[in-house]
């Protein structure tokens, strides 16, 4: 039997299954690790082609290279698959160079959103040496054909949504086309993740991440979804989520869910189905999501709350009009408030997201930001410096101005800023974020609200390691 070791390499807390984000989460006020579903998702087809699968988020484990080196010499693996990020991919690389030099035949394989938008030429590069195959469309669909083809002595120019080696270089094969039936996926391989790792944040609890639909049809000039997961909106039926939800349930004993899509709350009608379903096998979980501020209404608000839905991650980016013209958001600052106030009756909580440091802005429009930010008074609140991702219209712009101070490619655009405006530089810009966080999270309104909703000594302790850790991050120099 060929084996198959999916792994997330010991290099910091990133979203790596996230792709469309990739967030440091050590540099995140308030955000919470989730589960690794792109190694669960491809470790289950592995697993249905009759591969024997091993999981490791490294990472998440508190693990270090050594253990790293142990997995691979006790295991064996036939397949190396690494889930990278854009800002670690370089560090990344030295996962397979150890590989390759315990097993030389060990065939290896990244996955990530960098190889999306990347050209051949840039994997020529030495450090990519070590590198078999890149996986440049939706990795879930892409790596059972890529497996197959070699398993059976395929060509892997047949497959396509990849990069392979020939020659010592890296070949591009036909682009990939997006899969219309979500439901041809098998549940990610749970049985082989530590789901204890993945948890609520306030209760500690464990929580899975569902992954319910993918595409945008909205054109936001910064977001990478168009290239991750395609501008049509992809849904996966009522019935094959809520069987994914009951398995986690009964299988798993888990009843915690962040619900996973570009963007929920689009499809009225498919929503409504959704929770019916929920309602219909009287499941008793909770579970958040992420919105935009429009389209939302109040029948379906709180028809999300009767299913159990407690919180929404809503993108409210800036309280510029302006703003929102230029990045293409597709809503006002008007919207923005009408959504917070239909979310708020609803008694749902509200993560609000701010993005900073557009070419445009000046310390202006930043102080507008972050007054709005306090009246509209959310829950949770994180201030992200705006990453000019390869592949994105927000890079193409500014690719070749003195505005792109780095490119994104093997640096921590969410620590150092890869950007600078015409008014600020990136050191000015990142000591504004930080400021802002100061202003709005440590101010004694924000704490005592905070403190009002802790129902229990566990969510004290997790409140106060979540407030610790934003403190360090914006005490930083």
């Amino acid at each position: 039997m060929k084996k198959i070791l999916l792994f997330y390499p010991p290099i910091g807390l990133y979203q790596r299954g996230e792709d469309r984000c990739q967030a440091n989460m050590e540099g995140s006020a308030s955000g919470s690790l989730r589960a690794c579903n792109d190694l669960g998702y491809m470790a289950a087809v592995a697993k249905n082609l009759g591969l024997q699968a091993m999981l490791r988020d490294y990472p998440a484990e508190g693990k270090t290279w050594q253990d790293y080196i142990k997995d691979i010499k006790d295991f064996q693996p036939d397949f190396a698959l690494m889930s990278i990020t854009t800002a670690t991919i370089e560090k990344d690389m030295e996962a397979f160079k150890i590989a390759k030099e315990l097993f030389p035949d060990v065939v290896s394989i990244a996955k990530g959103a960098h190889f999306l938008s990347c050209v051949p030429q840039e994997l020529n590069k030495d450090i990519y040496n070590v590198m078999d195959y890149a996986i440049s469309g939706e990795a879930e669909f892409v790596i059972g054909e890529l497996l197959k083809a070699y398993l059976e002595n395929g060509p892997p120019g047949q497959v396509k949504g990849i990069f392979y080696r020939k020659e010592n270089s890296m070949v591009k094969t036909a682009e990939y086309e997006y899969v219309e039936n979500l439901d041809d996926l098998p549940f990610p391989a749970r049985e082989l993740m530590n789901n204890n790792l993945y948890v609520r944040p306030d209760t500690g609890e464990p929580m899975a991440t569902i992954s319910v639909a993918r595409g945008c049809p909205f054109p936001c000039f910064y977001c990478l979804t168009p290239v991750v997961s395609g501008k049509k909106l992809r849904k996966r039926s009522s019935k094959n989520i809520v069987d994914e939800l009951q398995e986690c349930v009964e299988k798993h004993n888990i009843k915690e869910f962040f619900f996973k899509a570009d963007t929920f709350t689009v499809d009225k009608n498919w929503v409504m189905e959704v929770c019916d379903e929920i309602l219909r096998r009287n499941l008793k979980i909770s579970w958040g999501t992420s919105a935009r501020v429009k389209p939302l209404d109040e029948d379906m608000l709180q028809k999300m709350k009767q299913a159990g839905c407690w919180l929404i991650a809503l993108g409210i980016e800036s309280a510029s009009d302006e703003t929102l013209k230029k990045i293409k958001k597709g809503a006002t600052k008007q919207d923005a408030v009408d959504a917070v106030r239909m979310i708020k009756k609803a008694k749902i909580k509200i993560y609000a997201y701010y993005m900073l440091g557009f070419p445009w802005e000046n310390r202006e429009h930043i102080r507008e930001t972050v007054k709005f930010a306090r009246q509209l008074n959310c829950d949770f609140i994180e201030f992200h410096i705006a990453v000019p991702f390869e592949g994105t219209e927000f890079y193409e712009q500014i690719k070749d101005t003195e505005f792109l101070q780095s490119r994104a490619v093997g640096h921590d655009s969410y620590l150092h800023p890869a950007v600078r405006t015409l008014y600020l530089s990136s050191e000015e810009i990142l000591e504004l974020k930080n400021s802002a966080l100061r202003e709005v999270c440590l101010s004694p309104a924000y704490i005592l609200k905070t403190l009002k909703n802790i129902k229990s000594p566990e969510e004290f302790f997790n409140y106060s390691k979540y407030g610790f850790r934003m403190l360090k991050n914006i005490l930083k120099k």
